[in-house]
């Protein structure tokens, strides 16, 4: 059936999610995802969030801990801060300074070791201040046995607190304030929504943000999950006024299978592997690792 070779696809880890010999950190963690995203929380401290904890860390750390693209790294690291159980409570200073693809892509991680279906996604949150704009972001998904879930583990009980949300981040339905990458492109496209409405920082905002976050779900749906500052092909890095009508072509097919991604399962598989933009993706993961 095709629906068991997604699930068999995405239980599986990727490169950079594999845990690799700390998978031995990962015996004896709780099953049910509220308890396994407080573990992820307990193990992560949000380099944008350090000052909701009291927290002012030393350049250092940020040059050291973000931005490590395999779970295997994170987790090194994570025991060099303090060596032991990932579920030994630890104060947050003892997190690893991350963003919200490391929490996204260490619940997956955790996920796929249980042989859970997992997979990190990529797209544009409307719950942070300021709520004008939908900020980039990524988070995860799950099969929950009948239907994928999408699920913010970045939201502890002190973000919870300060953002007063109004939905469930443990189960983000479609009312929920978040599109994909893809929804987001569409809309933008179709006229519907103003371009300006997303973004990555207040000077950053717009179609390539957009267009950034496309591309960065389709590679976490290949199971190819990168970290923010990547951009190894011009699809991704061209200026806007660059892009030609095979561009957008190219593009609005991204966005059509990323947002049916399970309906166009092989088809999404066989278009990235072809895509020139995948091809230097993967190029350049294999000369950096």
């Amino acid at each position: 059936m095709a629906l068991e070779r997604v699930l068999k696809f995405y239980r599986q880890q990727s490169p950079l999610t594999d845990p690799k010999e700390y998978a031995r950190l990962y015996r004896g963690l709780p099953r049910d995802i509220p308890s396994l995203v407080k573990v992820v929380q307990n193990v992560l401290t949000h380099a944008g969030w350090l000052g909701a904890y009291g927290l002012e860390l030393p350049e250092e750390r940020y040059q050291e801990e973000m931005y490590l693209r395999p779970v295997q790294a994170m987790l090194a690291k994570i025991q060099d801060l303090q060596a032991g159980p990932l579920t030994a409570p630890r104060a947050p200073e003892r997190g690893l300074v991350s963003l919200c693809r490391d929490f996204g892509v260490m619940l997956v991680s955790m996920l796929r070791h249980q042989g859970v279906p997992a997979r990190l996604r990529v797209g544009f949150a409307g719950y942070f201040n300021p709520r004008s704009r939908y900020w980039d972001h990524r988070i995860a998904e799950f099969w929950d046995g009948s239907r994928w879930v999408l699920v913010d583990p970045q939201l502890d009980e002190v973000q919870r607190n300060i953002l007063n949300l109004e939905f469930n981040p443990l189960d983000m339905r479609p009312d929920a304030p978040f599109y994909l990458a893809g929804e987001a492109w569409q809309l933008c496209r179709a006229g519907c929504i103003d371009p300006d409405t997303f973004a990555d920082s207040p000077t950053d905002v717009g179609l390539p943000m957009v267009r950034y976050a496309l591309l960065h779900d389709l590679d976490a749906l290949n199971k190819v999950e990168l970290v923010g500052p990547d951009a190894w092909h011009e699809l991704i890095s061209k200026p806007e006024e660059k892009l030609n009508d095979a561009d957008f072509i190219v593009l609005g097919r991204i966005a059509e299978l990323t947002v049916h991604a399970d309906e166009c399962f092989d088809e999404m598989r066989a278009f990235y592997a072809e895509l020139p933009y995948a091809q230097a993706v993967r190029e350049r993961l294999e000369a950096i690792a």
